[in-house]
């Protein structure tokens, strides 16, 4: 019996580190992601933050009809492509925090391009798969390009409160067309500079903007020299270019938003530095007036735009697709001597543009655009020309978020006073007419 009790002992203490073992241990806390609603659909907070954050994206594919109107056309030469492809894919991430100052917003934009190279005589080329060279993102796209696959930081901005510093959308751009605008765009302003930005709210959705912006999104051509060449001894030999950054461009607007739609006045001005010495630098300007209104209320997604501008010395804020070389200023000596006494053919050149647009959704699933505009531009002492842009679109959206659409694009441009400096990489040009065609897939997520 003794030994039975001391058996019965020993088994009970050799249990007990088995026991002690498997004792529950109390689970470390998860911390869920949760949805953020505060600013609309899309947010979440980054765990152990008051941040949200919104992560979306894009896929589109194209195939384009270059150019089909006046030969010599793509369609009739060799050396240029009939058709060429694009692919794109974008990544954007919006992460917003509340603040006792306001609102803190960090935002980026970025996509990937690969398009068909540029024809090449002889030349068996194909698409890279490096990243080779940036590329702007105000969706134009020209008949051939160097192919492979750029890299575009499109936005990469900080909002603070009413102050926006960063790679932005510029404070003087307003309507920027309906349609896809892939290969020839309307007179509408579309840039993103370097922008460092204040905006006052004064309510009723009124609102005043002042930014400085970075030129070099904006400055177009300058030209310094003569008509003749070789030049003449003592003439200064022509250059066609800007010169060094000394101060940014200065833009403002004035901004109303209400349930009728939104309107804006803006403003910029410029420093026309040239490359060369010789020239004495001026200040180009611009202004603009665009109107948007909203009839969603009559006739479920409907918009109607109108806007024009004027520009001295500062043309590309009239137009962001020029089908011609334009130029901000010119400096010309007549007979090609410095200090001539003939010399009266330098300053700023002038332009003007008025654009419009229509979009509607017919029903859940049909949606088109029309937009066209007319523009002018008085080059000092070159070429003048007007143009004349269409864009016509049909959009079919199955599914949300996901688009199959084909667009028309017409540009017509007629010179005058059509001469060229000799010497100069400028080519004499002519009257010519633009046609080109695209399909696009397009998935958004």
């Amino acid at each position: 019996m003794r030994k039975l009790t001391l058996t019965a002992a020993a088994l009970a203490m050799g249990a007990v580190p088995a026991y002690a073992a498997d004792l529950p241990v109390a689970p470390e806390p998860v911390d869920y992601v949760q949805i953020c609603d505060a600013y609309g659909d899309g947010y979440f907070f980054i765990p152990g933050t008051e941040t949200c954050l919104r992560i979306r994206g894009r896929v589109r594919a194209e195939y384009r009809w270059n150019d089909f109107g006046d030969a010599p056309n793509n369609w009739d030469r060799r050396t240029l492509n009939d058709t060429s492809t694009r692919a794109r894919g974008y990544l954007r991430m919006d992460a917003r925090t509340q603040t006792e100052y306001g609102l803190l917003r960090a935002y980026i934009d970025m996509f990937a391009t690969v398009d068909t190279p540029t024809f090449s005589a002889n030349s068996n080329a194909r698409p890279s798969t490096v990243v080779d060279r940036p590329s702007n993102d105000n969706n134009v796209g020209s008949f051939g390009s160097a192919g492979g696959t750029s890299l575009t930081l499109d936005y990469a901005f900080v909002q603070f409160g009413g102050l926006t510093v960063g790679k932005a959308k510029s404070f003087y751009d307003f309507w920027t067309g309906y349609a896809y605008g892939a290969i020839t765009t309307v007179a509408y302003s579309d840039d993103n500079p370097w922008v460092a930005g204040y905006t006052a709210d004064f309510g009723n959705g009124f609102s005043a903007s002042l930014a400085f912006e970075d030129r070099s999104f904006r400055q177009q051509g300058l030209y310094v020299g003569s008509y003749l060449y070789p030049q003449p001894a003592g003439g200064p030999a022509y250059s066609q270019g800007y010169g060094g950054h000394r101060w940014p461009n200065i833009v403002g607007n004035i901004r109303v938003d209400q349930g009728w739609g939104s309107a804006q006045l803006m403003g910029a001005v410029q420093e026309v530095r040239y490359l060369s010495s010789v020239a004495s630098g001026e200040v180009g300007w611009a202004i603009g007036a665009g109107v948007e209104l909203d009839f969603s209320n009559f006739l479920s997604g409907t918009f109607f735009a109108l806007q024009g501008g004027y520009a001295n010395g500062a043309l590309g804020y009239i137009h962001s697709d020029w089908g011609a070389t334009v130029f901000d200023a010119t400096d010309i000596f007549p007979t090609g001597l410095v200090g001539e006494s003939t010399r009266n053919q330098s300053g700023t050149s002038e332009g003007w543009s008025i654009a419009g647009g229509f979009y509607t959704e017919w029903t859940p699933e049909f949606n088109s655009a029309l937009q066209l505009s007319y523009a002018e531009a008085d080059n000092k002492n070159f070429y003048d020309f007007d143009q004349f842009d269409l864009n016509a679109k049909v959009g079919w959206t199955p599914v949300s978020g996901f688009e199959i659409g084909t667009e028309l694009g017409y540009r017509n441009i007629s010179f005058d006073n059509a001469v060229s400096p000799g010497g100069s990489t400028l080519t004499t040009p002519s009257d010519n007419d633009i046609i080109t065609v695209l399909i696009r897939v397009q998935r958004d997520f």
